[in-house]
């Protein structure tokens, strides 16, 4: 009987242990990775760095908003800049203007 209780006990605790970390990894938010800084540097390399500048220092308000800015970057801006949305992801627009707004500061 005790055998069985012991048994019973392990179970609950696995099951209670496994249930937390899965509360933990699905609620926790996604945090850029090296690969993905990298990947941002490479977009703003091939397709921004033309017109930005190397460090971002032409035609770029890095004081507007990151939902203006990502906006911009995902629905272009008449009549020189082009739209990204069917290029880019929000999450790689994000990452871009984000990467954008580093080389400023």
């Amino acid at each position: 009987m005790l055998n069985t209780i012991n048994r019973v006990t392990r179970l609950v605790t696995g099951l209670v242990a496994l249930a937390a970390l899965a509360m933990i990894v699905l609620t926790s938010g996604a945090v850029p990775t090296r690969a993905q800084s990298d990947d941002a540097a490479a977009t703003y390399k091939a397709k921004c760095a033309m017109c930005h500048g190397a460090k971002a220092d032409k035609v770029f308000d890095a004081s507007k908003g990151d939902a203006a800015l990502v906006d911009a970057v995902l629905k272009g801006i008449k009549p020189k800049m082009p739209s990204y949305d069917q290029k880019l992801t929000l999450d790689q627009a994000k990452r871009l203007v984000d990467y954008m707004k580093s080389m400023r500061s």
